[in-house]
């Protein structure tokens, strides 16, 4: 099929390739692309499982992103579970979330796989661009969590 016959993407499925985006950019340690994807203000909100995954400003989060490019060696982030999507506001923002969001990486010296961290998050629509507003992650392995305490704790 050639790109002038191809059918317009869905809000929803816009949404669910920003998602698809954000992995690969993750997995590339490319904050320059990850902060393409978020709002930069004060408003934003990013949350992870430890408590120093915990941020309200896009400043906090861009660090937070180069220092987990710094510390996450053999990194492989992919979504591999089905992305749920609800439009809001006429499609003006949507929320969407995976349990399917899966990194397997060396951090510390440790070798860990988490295939189904849980993913939720809210985006704003401007124009054709989705950015983020709003990110949880988290983690339920708590065996991982004890295993890389120490890497954590010093970050």
């Amino acid at each position: 099929m050639e790109s002038s016959e191809r059918q317009p993407v869905s809000l929803e499925d816009s949404v669910r390739q920003m998602l698809v985006e954000f992995a690969r950019a993750f997995e590339r340690g490319d904050v320059g692309a990850l902060g393409g994807m978020f709002f930069h203000d004060d408003a934003l909100i990013f949350y992870g499982t430890h408590d120093k995954l915990h941020f309200t400003r896009w400043t906090d989060v861009e660090r937070s992103f180069q220092r987990q490019s710094e510390f996450l060696k053999d990194l492989q982030c992919r979504i591999t579970g089905d992305i749920h999507v609800r439009l809001l506001a006429g499609g003006a923002a949507a929320c969407a979330g995976t349990a399917g969001f899966g990194i397997h990486a060396t951090m510390g010296g440790v070798r860990f796989d988490l295939p189904a961290l849980r993913m939720t998050c809210t985006v704003e629509r401007h124009g054709a661009e989705w950015r983020f507003v709003q990110m949880h992650l988290s983690v339920s392995d708590r065996p991982f969590l004890d295993r890389v305490g120490h890497v954590l704790e010093s970050a």
